[in-house]
């Protein structure tokens, strides 16, 4: 009862506005099986952030200073303040009552937003309620700086609707939540847990393949049983046979005549009387059958988003096509079947789909006095030597793909190959790699300022504080085309992050006939930067250093986790998303070729 009351209270909070703009996106290609734990947690500074720069110029006034990792450096720089911020908060909690919970910058509710709070989720408040015309249930001030509205949240942290809200993102992990992969064209989407009879109706293939199981299984034991009868007759044959000289007494006996009266067999039916008899009425026409079930081999699909809500009823929301993804908030059994009840409030059949396996791959933090980083990019590479003429190379072991390394800056041309020299004394061939060659800063940086150096042709980023480059990695920018239609080309030019999602769906239609929808629910580590180009994870591949989106700027994970929780604008504790002020403004994103 408690689970179907949660799946209802997500369901009917389910049509709250998203205030954000989806990505262009990026086309699934699918992912290997895993299935990672999460638990739910409080607010709490994430323990694997980037720690905090020394000397920024600037400071987001709603962002907490427990949501920065207490690394080494900044402990010892760390004031009272700071590190009395940092110990875990204990005081009253806010739960949130809507999807997204909106923050007010004021006591009025406006377009202008600070950000929002997720279904469920709790953040530091003062307890204490002031009521006025905008909100008469009273706005809650919360200590890391905004206001909402009572009629949108609860201090009652045992009201259901917080109770069964979202899960809380798990910070500690690669990815916020899992993800699974949808496997087969047609998977419906319920409202809510379906019965044994809804199931058969709006997914026929279940009692297909078990009316194929009991065929195949009669047919198995048909013909077991037609080679026993086989091998019984075989064997009273073997007790019957008769000597030579019977056998030859046997061969001059007549062979009886057909007995006069004996039954004969029918003859064929003119072919009159057989239309006569399959002409019995009219042909009853069936009705036509949903695109998933004229599936046809080799023949491309054609459909559309707003078609995949066609069929949308009181049971079913939406289907879904192969490589769709949902994000696992909890997984249950429900009538000899497990399922995943997924972040939007819907419940997803499991034997449809898989959990994928998040990418390990990651940058690194620049060593000290290193201006460039180099990426192996090559699935075998190795790691080589070169004498001091210059002449010969020897290779010194392996280079596995993805290595990171600090460069000298110094090449090495040896029978017309190009090869790097790293800061670990080997050599990187230059074929195989990848470097980092940022542009110039943006003219109105601060001293020592953050700011993002995204390069689409060397497919890397650098994350800058004033003019000191502190961590560097892959990205894999827009596909190309000269097929304007197919172009999804990475916008260029100086902006300014505007604001920031630990998660949020992207999703769209083909750009050209043949084209799958895609639907990626709650990407990992969203950050728009211009319109709804972001920078943001990409779990559903691992071919970073390549160009692979619709025109987003794709991080591993771990690089996407990094790069959110150290640029502007500073996520408080408890919140899902943040919007920049001109008070605390974005991180800076410079874009180039």
């Amino acid at each position: 009862m408690a689970s179907a009351l949660g799946f209802a209270v997500a369901a009917g909070l389910a049509s709250a506005v998203a205030w954000a703009s989806g990505c262009h996106g990026d086309a699934p290609p699918g992912a290997s099986v895993d299935k990672p734990t999460r638990t739910t947690q409080l607010p709490a500074p994430p323990p694997t952030t980037p720690p905090a720069p020394k000397g920024s110029a600037r400071v987001a006034t709603a962002t907490p200073a427990d949501t920065r990792d207490a690394g080494a450096d900044a402990a010892e720089d760390a004031s009272p303040a700071v590190a009395e911020a940092e110990k875990p908060y204990t005081g009253p909690l806010l739960g949130a009552l809507a999807v997204q919970t909106p923050v007010y910058p004021t006591m009025e509710s406006s377009k202008k937003r600070l950000g929002y709070i997720r279904l469920g989720g709790k953040v530091p408040v003062d307890p204490n309620p002031t009521k006025n015309a905008s909100c008469q249930q009273g706005w809650y001030r919360l200590l890391d700086g905004g206001y909402v509205c009572g009629k949108y949240s609860t201090t009652d942290l045992s009201n259901p609707q917080v109770r069964m809200g979202i899960t809380s993102p798990n910070l500690e992990e690669v990815l916020p939540y899992r993800y699974a992969y949808n496997t087969a064209h047609g998977t419906p989407l319920y409202r809510s847990v379906p019965s044994k009879e809804d199931m058969i109706k709006y997914e026929p293939y279940l009692e297909m393949a078990k009316k194929a199981r009991r065929k195949k299984k009669a047919e198995e034991e048909a013909e077991s049983a037609a080679k026993d009868e086989a091998a019984k007759d075989q064997t009273a044959s073997a007790a019957a046979t008769p000597s030579a000289s019977t056998s030859a007494a046997a061969d001059t006996t007549a062979v009886p005549a057909v007995q006069e009266g004996a039954p004969s067999a029918p003859a064929p039916m003119p072919s009159a009387e057989v239309a006569a008899m399959l002409d019995a009425g009219p042909a009853i026409e069936e009705p036509a059958k949903p695109w998933w079930q004229q599936l046809e081999p080799g023949k491309p699909v054609n459909v559309t988003l707003k078609e995949l809500e066609s069929e949308a009823d009181g049971t079913v929301a939406k289907r879904m096509v192969k490589g769709f993804f949902v994000a696992v908030d909890k997984t249950f059994s429900w009538n000899s079947r497990t399922w995943y009840k997924t972040t939007a409030g819907l419940v997803a059949p499991s034997d449809r789909m898989y959990i994928v396996k998040p990418p390990a791959s990651q940058g690194i933090d620049v060593p000290e006095g290193v201006k460039q980083v180099g990426f192996i990019l090559a699935t075998k590479s190795s790691k080589f030597e070169i004498d001091d003429e210059q002449k010969n190379v020897k290779v010194k072991g392996p280079a596995p793909r993805f290595t990171a390394v600090g460069l000298t800056g110094v090449t090495a041309t040896v029978k017309s190959v190009v090869y790097r020299q790293t800061t670990e004394g080997w050599w990187m061939k230059g074929v195989d790699a990848t470097y980092t060659e940022p542009g110039s800063p943006p003219a109105d940086l601060a001293p020592g300022e953050k700011w993002l150096d995204v390069n689409i042709t060397r497919k890397t980023i650098v994350a800058f504080e004033g003019d000191k480059p502190v961590y560097a990695a892959l990205v894999s920018p827009g596909r190309k085309s000269t097929n304007k239609a197919k172009d999804h080309s990475t916008i260029k030019g100086t902006f300014r992050i505007r604001e920031k999602h630990i998660a949020v769906t992207m999703d769209g239609d083909g750009t050209v006939a043949g084209d799958l929808p895609y639907s990626i629910e709650d990407v990992p580590y969203v950050a728009y930067f211009e319109g709804s180009y972001a920078l943001h994870g990409a779990f559903w591949h691992s071919n970073f250093g390549r160009e692979m989106s619709h025109g987003c700027v794709n991080l591993s994970p771990l690089d996407a986790k990094k790069i959110f929780f150290w640029s502007e604008p500073r996520l408080p504790r408890g919140w899902h998303a943040v919007w920049s002020t001109p008070d605390n403004r974005g991180t800076l994103v410079v874009v180039h070729e």
